[in-house]
């Protein structure tokens, strides 16, 4: 962890497959004002066209692309690998789905304390309204709160979820409970590298879209001792509608509701396992490509 006043963030994108969606996300990241920041997206088997999306935005971001070959839903693992991959001193993960908002992340790094973890709020746009966006490139992420009631009046069903409301429950007042996300969906986590390590970050063993992996996450760092803040309405990410994933299933319980009965910290399966088949893989490799019969 740097000691200096600037620490570096990167900000790891989950994607899978949905180029179009996470061509708008890197559009509003690089519009973001203040300290400069990478982003890693980690990408749970797409086909090329989400390298071809990142590779398009070489110029403008720092950004790198981390894949791993599509064998069913491992979001949770994609996530690790790309943490593995990290620089920063914070982590920010953000579905790819989610457009950040104009003061996004000056909003996140006004928030961030030591002890605490941070996540947010979203908008949920229909399907109708997130065609529009996709189809025209509508940079709704610059939207006022005042013009998204013009605009858009059906999306805001909640406006405090865009203008400064009632809800305190920021990092610099203490004596406010923990923030809780509304569907208790925690769609953007930002906290220090050692926060993530110290509970050996995602659970690789969420391999259900239903499993909560980013719940299971949030139990375990509650349990290690994090609080858990919100940075304001600026950091309300705008949700683009997308359909149900159909590998949802009632057949074993979530990993997440496993994770809330138990009392453990450290995921089961997570940057520690993954960091040591990836180190295991390079030594076979090199093993391999140094043996004469393997040339």
């Amino acid at each position: 962890m740097r000691t200096d006043e600037h620490p570096t963030t990167s900000i790891i994108l989950a994607t899978y497959g949905r180029s179009d969606a996470l061509d708008l996300v890197l559009r509003s990241l690089a519009e973001q004002k203040g300290e400069s920041f990478d982003v890693i997206v980690a990408d749970d088997g797409s086909g090329p066209e989400v390298g071809t999306v990142v590779a398009s935005w070489r110029a403008r971001l720092d950004i790198e692309h981390v894949w791993q070959s599509d064998s069913g839903f491992r979001k949770a693992r994609a996530l690790n690998l790309a943490a593995l991959s990290a620089r920063g001193d914070y982590l920010l993960f953000l579905d790819g789905d989610c457009i950040p908002r104009r003061g996004f992340l000056k909003a996140i790094r006004r928030a961030r304390r030591q002890g605490w973890f941070l996540t947010t709020k979203r908008l949920f746009l229909d399907k109708r309204f997130t065609e529009k966006v996709l189809d025209e490139g509508v940079p709704i992420w610059r939207w006022s709160a005042a013009e998204w009631l013009v605009r858009a009046p059906r999306q805001v069903g909640r406006p405090g979820y865009l203008v400064s409301a009632r809800d305190r429950r920021r990092p610099w007042r203490p004596d406010q409970p923990d923030f809780v996300p509304p569907a208790a969906a925690y769609c953007l986590i930002d906290l220090q590298r050692g926060d993530l390590e110290r509970v050996n970050g995602y659970e690789g063993r969420c391999t259900r879209s239903n499993d909560g992996e980013d719940q299971d996450l949030a139990i375990r760092l509650h349990r290690s001792g994090l609080r858990c803040g919100w940075p304001g309405p600026a950091s309300t990410v705008l949700h683009l509608w997308h359909s149900v994933r159909d590998d949802r299933t009632r057949d074993r319980p979530r990993i997440f509701h496993e994770t809330l009965a138990g009392t453990h910290v450290m995921a089961v399966d997570g940057l520690r396992e993954l960091a040591a088949q990836e180190s295991a893989k390079r030594v076979a490799g090199s093993s391999a490509s140094s043996d004469p019969l393997n040339r």
